[in-house]
């Protein structure tokens, strides 16, 4: 349970401070960063829900390198996405917040004694 908050706090600080800056460099101040922190703090721990700590498959595909890898080169896509429909806005911020706090996740992970596969087993 520690770890879970150690995750939350983690993604929420982490993916807060970067919308915050996001905010700055545009010279707008909403409520975007708030709400991003709050949802980042929920989902900092969903690497965990798809490979849990107590199954023997932890910190594998989901927690691996390569994984990261995949997911950074797809978060920069989204990120340069701009998108047209209020929905696709949506869907654009929900995907930015998820994938920051997944990589917080994994960074943190990664400075643990037992850190990161670079691959992993996919089963």
């Amino acid at each position: 349970m520690a770890n879970a908050r150690a995750h939350a706090v983690g993604a929420a600080t982490t993916v807060g401070i970067g919308l915050w800056l996001e905010e700055q460099a545009r010279g707008v101040n909403t409520a975007t960063p708030y709400v991003g922190t709050g949802l980042a703090a929920f989902m900092g721990s969903l690497p965990d829900l798809m490979e849990p700590a107590h199954h023997p498959h932890h910190r594998q595909f989901f927690h691996g390198v390569t994984f990261a890898v995949g997911l950074g080169y797809g978060l920069y896509r989204l990120y340069r996405w701009t998108p047209e429909e209020d929905w696709e806005r949506l869907l654009r911020f929900v995907g930015l917040v998820a994938g920051g706090a997944y990589l917080t996740h994994l960074a943190m992970d990664a400075t643990t004694a037992h850190s990161i596969p670079l691959l992993g087993k996919l089963s």
